[in-house]
């Protein structure tokens, strides 16, 4: 039923064997335990616990709870969201350059992926003419990320309404993985992410977890928000395939959320001047790149150089660097380029796959 996901069969094969990872796009992982510093507030109840849980990530994304389905990390999330929309000989619109498991997710359910482009002459901006242009009388589905991976460019709330409404014209929903959406505001006084593009249309569900933003990658906090009536299709899909969440994750979720102000301020001081180092090592090399305002990773071209994969994959061997081939994003000729390493080893890095890559 499901292919292979290439990108991350490669990814378990090079990820954690270098010494400077520029390829990893998300916050180092945090290694307190939190559970023993909120055991208080996360019940030993099943019930209880789920329905804290639900309400907990409805408090985070400033919805009500009966827009909330727990999952296990954002591909869960997105895995539920196509259960619940798709049938065999769907459609679905995906972006282009896309993440992979968001073109397998709905071809392993028989549904048919239809690209449309984000452009990089217009900075890979959302473009809700292109999605027009794409749609098909089978189109269930329109599948986007925010910040788009792997450019990290933000899509405008008025490009995400306008193909919220592209998509309604057609009987269509958009799905937005937001998981990376809250850089870099993270969160406001409240803890609250003020910005799921699930408040920008009825049709729109947003998926997402504490992963990337927050360093919570090993626990699996994700969640799929959507209209209620959608929500509880998911929940049937959930009940199909998991059954239900683990008690264990459900605690270790409310706790995450109590403590979710203080992560915050952990990530906006691992991303503090990093982004601006990375863009000037771009400028200094003649290169292009998406050049994204926010978040902690972006898309660097190297002209005439065809396909970097075999390049990348020395430098890993010979220089201990790492970055992410573009080819499994469709772009053979660039690399997504993260800047989650300490500063210091950030700069030796950025030696280092110079000299990899001869630029």
């Amino acid at each position: 039923m499901y292919a292979p996901t290439r990108y991350l069969q490669w990814a378990r094969r090079f990820y954690g064997q270098v010494e400077f990872d520029l390829a990893t796009s998300g916050m180092p992982n945090f290694e307190g335990d939190l559970l023993r510093a909120h055991e208080d507030a996360a019940p030993h109840d099943p019930a209880a616990a789920w329905s804290r849980h639900r309400e907990k990530i409805a408090s985070y994304n400033d919805v009500t709870p009966d827009q909330v389905m727990p999952a296990l990390g954002t591909t869960h999330a997105n895995w539920l969201a196509c259960a619940s929309l798709l049938s065999p000989g769907d459609d679905v619109l995906v972006e282009d350059p896309a993440y992979e498991p968001l073109i397998r997710i709905p071809e392993a359910g028989g549904a048919r992926v239809v690209p449309f482009r984000r452009d990089a002459r217009a900075g890979f901006a959302l473009d809700p003419g292109a999605i027009e242009r794409a749609m098909t009388p089978r189109t269930r589905l329109v599948i986007v990320t925010n910040l788009h991976n792997p450019t990290g460019v933000r899509a405008r709330d008025g490009d995400l309404r306008a193909a919220a409404r592209v998509a309604a014209a057609h009987g269509a929903h958009l799905l937005v993985d937001e998981v990376y959406a809250p850089f870099n505001a993270l969160v406001d006084d409240r803890g609250v992410f003020t910005r799921s593009a699930r408040k920008l249309g009825d049709n729109v569900l947003a998926a997402s977890s504490l992963t990337k933003c927050f360093g919570l990658g090993p626990e699996r906090i994700g969640w799929l928000l959507g209209p209620p009536e959608l929500i509880e299709r998911a929940g049937d899909a959930m009940l199909g395939s998991a059954g239900i969440l683990p008690l264990c994750q459900s605690r270790v979720a409310i706790a995450a959320f109590c403590e979710l102000p203080s992560l915050a301020a952990r990530a906006r001081g691992l991303l503090a001047g990093k982004r601006e180092r990375v863009a000037a090592w771009v400028a200094a090399r003649g290169l292009t790149w998406s050049a994204p305002a926010e978040g902690l990773f972006g898309l660097v071209t190297v002209p005439d150089r065809g396909d970097l994969t075999t390049t990348i994959e020395a430098a890993a061997r010979d220089h201990h660097v790492l970055v992410a081939p573009g080819a499994f994003f469709g772009v053979p000729s660039a690399f997504r380029i993260a800047w989650a390493l300490p500063l210091d080893r950030l700069d030796d890095g950025l030696a280092r796959l110079a000299g990899a890559l001869g630029v």
